[in-house]
């Protein structure tokens, strides 16, 4: 049997070295993650004609949405979750569930407009914007992926 040594025990070295690699690893797959939400969304807005001032008010406009995006989806999953109390149908509860992220995720992007001065997002944009993002969501949800497969 091998010599185990505990990360307590280890060098200060080590664990210096093991804690640096996790914080780089950290802030590379963030970056990386946030980087292409970041060009997706500069492509995108290209696209549905969103004008911007500068690229750091761009920077501001993606930074906000993802930390407001997180407080209207816990808001969200909160009434998806009282409401799968009245056990609709299927349908109709895959309906209902769709229809509220993609009105919290508007008004995640609405609010964010407001916010900042330096994007200018029209009405129509911002659905558009908000149904990408809803769809983006659902296609790289783990839960429903973990689901199907493990049904097979």
């Amino acid at each position: 049997m091998r010599n185990k040594r505990s990360f307590r025990r280890s060098p200060g070295t080590a664990r210096i070295f093991v804690l640096l690699s996790i914080g780089i690893l950290f802030i590379f797959t963030s970056s990386l993650i946030f980087g292409g939400f970041f060009l997706s969304m500069v492509g995108l807005f290209e696209l549905i004609g969103v004008t911007y001032s500068s690229k750091l008010g761009l920077l501001l406009f993606a930074l906000l949405v993802f930390m407001l995006g997180f407080l209207f989806e816990a808001a969200a999953k909160m009434i998806i979750t009282v409401s799968r109390l009245a056990q609709p149908s299927p349908f109709v509860f895959l309906l209902w569930k769709s229809i509220v992220y993609l009105t919290f995720t508007w008004l995640t992007i609405y609010t964010v407009d407001e916010l900042v001065r330096n994007v200018t997002m029209t009405l129509g944009a911002e659905w558009i914007f908000a149904l990408a993002l809803v769809v983006v969501d659902y296609v790289f949800d783990e839960k429903r992926w973990q689901k199907k497969n493990s049904h097979e």
